[in-house]
Parts: structure tokens; sequence; C-alpha cells
């Protein structure tokens, strides 16, 4: 997915919570919406097996804007969300999201300890930044390190059968030749195995 719109997909229920939470409209009804996306994150891990960024990122904003934004004692729920993002998704959307998240909250302030609050989640942003890059250097070091064992394992393949494709026709002795006709087998089956597997990756 392209970063503009993983950085659309994060920002929109952000946005989304902010704009319900201003508009007084919706404040009597902010707990029984809060409940609804609880109830849908529950359904979606019930039934898909997985998790609705989308709600889960709305859910959170909400639950923290409705009580308080940021003098709100619920606000360790953005650390946590900002955490969890930052180990799945690549350093800028992470970067992004924790500085729109400030601006976010800037609309909050109005004392010297919502200040204070307010840079503690201005603190957290390089940390998820690092964290995310971190994640993604370990990622493709795992995917070189992948590439490199089917590569080993597919030359010691091709070297075994010209080995035994060699002993093959240097040898004139039935039990001998038995034995290489089976490994040669074997290695076809590696070889195969190994294709398979450099095809799933």
């Amino acid at each position: 997915m392209s970063l503009p719109l993983l950085l659309f997909r994060f920002l929109l229920p952000l946005s989304l919570a902010f704009f319900l939470s201003q508009i007084s409209l919706f404040t009597p009804f902010l707990p029984q919406i809060i409940a609804l996306l609880s109830l849908i994150i529950i359904l979606f891990l019930l039934f898909a097996r997985r998790l609705s960024l989308f709600t889960v990122i709305l859910t959170v904003n909400l639950v923290v804007l409705s009580s308080g934004a940021i003098n709100s004692s619920l606000l360790f729920l953005t650390y946590f969300l900002l955490f969890t993002l930052s180990f799945q998704y690549p350093p800028l959307v992470s970067l992004f999201f924790s500085l729109f998240t400030i601006i976010t909250y800037l609309f909050s302030l109005d004392s010297f300890s919502s200040l204070v609050k307010l840079s503690s989640l201005l603190l957290i942003t390089p940390l998820t930044y690092f964290i995310s890059r971190q994640q993604e250097e370990n990622q493709h070091i795992e995917k070189l390190l992948s590439q490199d064992e089917t590569d080993f394992l597919l030359w010691i393949s091709l070297q075994l059968k010209s080995s035994l494709n060699r002993i093959l026709s240097l040898t004139d002795n039935p039990q001998i030749r038995k034995i290489v006709k089976d490994l040669l087998k074997n290695s076809q089956k590696l070889s195969r195995s190994i294709d398979q597997n450099s095809d799933e990756d």
C-alpha cells in the first residue's frame, strides 16, 4: 500500500474522532458511539480474526477526546496506539500519525499540566519513529537471510546432483549405483521443495 493511502487510512479516523468530539450535536451520543465501535471491534476479532485499524484508532481517540482530551486520565491509550502502529508500519507513517495526534490534542491545551502531557507525546514521537525504522530494518534483514538460505540450499542441491551423476557414470558396482540413484531422487525432491518455498516467498 502506498504511503499517502496509508497516511489517509490513519488520519481519517483521528480527524473523525476530533470532529465528533467537537460537535455539540454528537456530544450526548458519544458513549453510545464508543459502545457501538467497541462491539464492532469485538465482532471483527471473533469472526474475521483481525482488528479493524480504522475502528481501533477512532475508538481510542473518541474515548480520550470525550474524557478530557489532553487532560484525560485515559491518555495512556494514545501511547499504546502510537507504539502499536510503530511496530507494524513504516517510519514515516508513525512519524506523521504521531505529529497529527499532537496537533489534534493541541486544541485542548488549557494549563501548564496539559502542556507537560502534550510534551510527553512530543517526546514519544521520535521514539516511535526509531522503533518503526528498526522494525523495518529487521524485516529487510530477515528477507535477505531467507533469500540467502534459499540460494545456498539450491547451490548445495545442484552440486550434490552433479557429484552424484559423476559417481554414477564412473561406477559399475550395482549396489553403489542403487544408493546413488536413491540420493539423486532425494536431491530432486529437495530442489522441488526449494523451488516451491522460493515461489511462496
